[in-house]
């Protein structure tokens, strides 16, 4: 099973009705809405659920709140013209501050680590529009980088700063026996 933790309004996605996924997000006024209205720090899920996670957080913080109707300035953008849902949703108001997006990434990660069976993957979709990918990747030390792939289709680069997708498995760690003395 996969999990798509940030839908949004699942624009990522060619196929936006998987029965393999669960579309999970906590904005209410999407457009296309997530099979669970869901916080992905704090999800209802079993420990050890998921085979995947797709992961797209937001990449900046201090927007103006969501109006799904004030999107029209995205249909101005080329990279928004050439995608066939350009009903995009950032997240970019669910954070004031870049410490409160990167304490976010930190919860995020650490139920990631939980819902994710023992050989499950988290793919991370970052654009380094303010924080470096080399940054990020320091949130996630518990996590072995596999893959990093560099994103070129303008319909996921929203910007001139470079979109990334990293592959990343659970670190398997031995479970250490203390002993009191």
């Amino acid at each position: 099973m996969i999990l798509d933790a940030t839908a949004g309004n699942r624009s990522m996605w060619k196929h936006k009705k998987s029965e393999n996924i669960i579309y999970i997000d906590i904005e209410k006024k999407l457009k296309r809405k997530p099979t669970i209205f869901a916080d992905c720090t704090n999800t209802p899920f079993l420990s050890e659920s998921f085979d995947t996670v797709f992961y797209d957080p937001p990449h900046m913080w201090g927007g103006e709140p969501f109006h799904h109707e004030a999107v029209g300035f995205l249909q101005k953008r080329h990279w928004a013209r050439t995608k066939p849902f350009a009903w995009t949703y950032y997240g970019w108001d669910k954070y004031k501050t870049r410490n409160e997006l990167i304490v976010f990434i930190y919860r995020a990660q650490k139920e990631f680590q939980r819902i994710l069976k023992n050989d499950g993957l988290l793919w991370l979709k970052w654009n380094e529009c303010e924080i470096p990918l080399n940054r990020i990747l320091a949130i996630f030390a518990d996590w072995t980088e596999l893959m990093r792939l560099y994103v070129v289709d303008p319909t996921h680069t929203a910007s001139k700063h470079q979109t990334y997708l990293v592959c990343l498995s659970k670190e398997k760690r031995e479970k250490t026996q203390t002993t009191l003395l």
